[in-house]
């Protein structure tokens, strides 16, 4: 009886939460962007030395564990950084704007399906409500690797520009070392495709990079909500350290579970990227013999598991608190 007692309180705040969630009609669309351009931007600066090492470790070799070894942390570390902040922000608009439409979408229309089903589908009502766990991560999973393929004609060549400034030569780099330079030598060498080197694997990267993680963070989230809600029989814990402990773990779930599974086609994309000469004479298969035969498909695992781990637990709480307060009726 007391545990029957516990799944229905678990349920009723889950449905709570569920019917507390800010949907993308809600949200002013100008404060969201303007307030998120400034709070990602942050977000990007104070991660970008990860992004670095990550690349770093991707594209060293045995006769070159470094790339460059002078110069101060800010000219190491923050190689390529402003490439990456002004393509950024209007990646992220159209990502989130893909992501948010996207998963409402689905997430209505799939709820509305099991719910309400068609008068051909009256007979199977009972096994199709029990499918209503997996609504959330399911939308959240195809929604995400939409956001992350339709942002990738801004992505592809903000990651081949900075990615060609992180691996310089100090002594290249202080004479060459500028994004303007660098463009125009790729423009020069390899036309205006070269800004797209990689530009396919990079979709075939993202797409399940993007739907690994929304799925399992979503998934995550889904199911431990109910401990973030104030009316749970916790009380001996803060609400706000429960919301807290949900966040971190549901991000940090995501990015272990999409980093692992993406890392050797981010590692061939990234090598791809940034080898010299026509992309014709690469290709995803000849670099993916190469690294296998040096067990280097997951070089910079960690660096990514460390970036993609405090990025999504920053930013998915950054952006739920986003989404409050560019709210239409906030502060009325």
């Amino acid at each position: 009886m007391s545990s029957l007692s516990s799944q229905n309180q678990q349920q009723r705040a889950h449905d709570v939460g569920r019917r507390n969630e800010t949907t993308w009609s809600d949200i002013d669309k100008t404060r969201l962007y303007g307030i998120g351009s400034v709070m990602y931007s942050a977000l990007t600066v104070a991660l970008h030395p990860l992004t670095v090492a990550k690349i770093r470790r991707q594209v060293a070799t045995n006769n070159n564990q470094t790339t460059f070894n002078s110069g101060s942390f800010f000219q190491n570390y923050y190689r390529g950084l402003s490439v990456v902040v002004s393509l950024a922000i209007p990646a992220r608009i159209i990502y989130i704007s893909t992501l948010e439409l996207t998963r409402e979408l689905i997430d209505t229309n799939t709820r509305q399906f099991i719910f309400n089903p068609p008068p051909s589908m009256a007979a199977y009502e009972k096994q199709l409500q029990s499918l209503s766990p997996f609504v959330t991560p399911f939308s959240g999973g195809i929604a995400g690797g939409m956001a992350a393929v339709s942002s990738q004609a801004i992505i592809v060549p903000m990651d081949v520009i900075s990615q060609k400034l992180i691996i310089m030569e100090a002594t290249v780099y202080r004479q060459k070392g500028s994004a303007v330079n660098v463009m125009k030598s790729i423009i020069a060498t390899e036309g205006y495709g070269g800004l797209f080197r990689g530009f396919g694997l990079s979709l075939f990267t993202s797409l399940p990079a993007g739907t690994i993680w929304w799925a399992s963070y979503a998934g995550v989230k889904d199911q431990l909500n109910h401990y973030a809600d104030p009316n749970y029989p916790m009380e001996a814990i803060p609400v706000i350290a429960r919301q807290g402990f949900v966040q971190v773990t549901s991000a940090f779930s995501a990015a272990l579970a999409a980093s692992i599974l993406t890392q050797p086609l981010d590692t061939i994309k990234t090598r791809m990227q940034v080898a010299k000469g026509k992309p014709v004479f690469f290709s995803p298969v000849a670099v993916a013999k190469e690294l296998a035969s040096t067990s280097g498909l997951f070089k910079g695992l960690l660096p990514r598991i460390g970036h993609m781990g405090v990025w999504g637990s920053v930013l998915s709480a950054a952006y739920e608190y986003l989404k409050f307060v560019s709210r239409k009726d906030y502060n009325t």
